[in-house]
């Protein structure tokens, strides 16, 4: 085995550099959201090729690196140059805006009891060092960069936003040279502890171009039943975090989703800073190693992943544009968090308006669900796995640390539920990944 193969020591499953499928049609969720994908002639042959590729390459056997616990891929030929532009050229606007909203629901099937919170026997909180790693800015002229770079997708910014859209860094200004104005924005985003409070965070005004906003964005990729859509969130050393669950396949356990992209600021169709393809991502082995139907208390807790993503098609890295998002673990259950997301229907599967086609966030304080997985109050479902959960949010300011992402729900109940980051997840992903 080569040395190079050995140096990963972590619990945790790679994928090479981008592959095949996972639960775009859960056994246990409720109908999907019905989209027509246009047609493309233009890249149809192309993609063709791309995609017999792509499961030539995801049929090959994993590799178990037993004295380490990574069960991992060889690097496949999609993290070639030609490879990531394919999957660029594939998320057009269209493509991105019909992608039908994933969705993990737990309906008591793998579970005895499927809506109390769980405490085990022992599973008192144990004192471990609270850490956070530090976000980010973008370089210093991305905006204007990117607004040379894609004049047509910030064109269709300021159109649909009309006389809400401030263009340029006037927002900014403002915001900076009103303290009070930014004090109020800030306090009327964030919150209040105890009770969950829901928002269209860039319908309203022109908040997609602030941080922390343009960290988060639309994540889509390919199932063998079409295309489908999560969210993520920009992170350190250009690489992003989502729910597991939006990249790898468990119930064949051992494939991946193709044509994974992220879309940062994604807005009604607008994508500002540009599409970035994954180069490879990462899962648990603990989330590899499940069995039965999707459970909130038994698999919630393993349902991360990272992902490195190459350039954009101007040639800018992610942090290069938008920046990153801090991250923090091992912090305790009861937290003030801000979840956002790219749902497409709320709490109780009612279809929102406009579809997975804004970022929308709640505010709420965590509770314990049971060990390692948190809850928050949220109206959102379907489209917002993956979403992340920031402690410290601050809107303008380059404050935020992803503390959890979107896992799943129970119909019905306006919860939704994740992993409580800390030392055996997202730093055992980041480890592996060079986050």
């Amino acid at each position: 085995m080569p040395d190079c193969m050995r140096r990963v020591k972590a619990e945790v499953t790679t994928e090479p550099r981008q592959g095949f499928s996972f639960f775009s049609r859960p056994r246990t969720t409720i109908q999907e959201i019905e989209t027509e994908e246009p047609q493309m002639k233009r890249y149809s042959l192309r993609m063709s090729i791309h995609a017999a590729l792509t499961l030539a390459v995801s049929a090959t056997p994993l590799v178990v690196f037993a004295e380490s616990g990574v069960v991992s891929e060889p690097i496949a030929a999609t993290a070639t140059a030609a490879a990531q532009s394919d999957v660029m050229a594939y998320w057009t606007s269209d493509r991105i805006a019909a992608a039908t909203a994933m969705v993990m629901v737990d309906t008591g099937e793998g579970d005895s009891a499927q809506t109390a919170s769980i405490f085990e026997e022992g599973d008192d909180e144990q004192p471990m060092v609270l850490e956070t790693s530090p976000g980010g800015f973008a370089e210093e002229d991305s905006n204007a960069f990117h607004q040379d770079a894609y004049p047509d997708q910030w064109e269709k910014l300021g159109e649909d936003m009309g006389a809400l859209y401030i263009p340029g860094d006037e927002l900014t200004e403002v915001l900076l040279g009103d303290p009070l104005l930014g004090d109020v924005l800030t306090d009327t985003l964030a919150g209040t502890k105890n009770i969950y409070t829901a928002y269209d965070v860039n319908v309203k005004t022109a908040l997609w171009k602030l941080y922390p906003h343009r960290w988060q964005g639309k994540f889509t990729f390919t199932t063998p039943n079409g295309n489908s859509s999560c969210s993520a969130t920009a992170i350190s050393n250009n690489h992003i975090v989502t729910a597991a669950h939006c990249v790898y396949d468990t119930p064949s356990r051992n494939r991946w989703y193709t044509n994974k992209a992220f879309h940062p600021a994604y807005r009604n169709g607008a994508t500002p800073y540009g599409t970035f393809a994954t180069t490879g991502c990462t899962v648990l082995n603990a989330w590899v190693n499940l069995s039965g139907g999707y459970s909130i208390n038994s698999w919630a807790r393993h349902d991360v992943a990272v992902c490195n993503v190459g350039k954009n098609s101007a040639g800018k890295t992610l942090n290069q544009a938008v920046g990153w998002a801090g991250r923090s673990w091992n912090y305790g259950y009861n937290q003030l968090h801000f979840n956002a997301g790219y749902p497409a229907r709320d709490y109780r599967d009612v279809l929102l308006s406009s579809p997975a086609q804004y970022l929308r966030s709640c505010t709420a304080e965590s509770f314990k669900q049971t060990t390692d997985t948190v809850g928050m109050g949220c109206l959102y479902g379907r489209g917002i796995s993956g979403g992340s959960w920031l402690r410290d949010y601050k809107a303008n300011y380059i404050s935020g640390s992803v503390n959890s992402v979107n896992s799943g729900l129970y119909i019905g109940q306006s919860n939704l539920y994740g992993p409580r980051f800390n030392s055996n997840n997202i730093v055992t992903l980041c480890n592996s990944q060079g986050c």
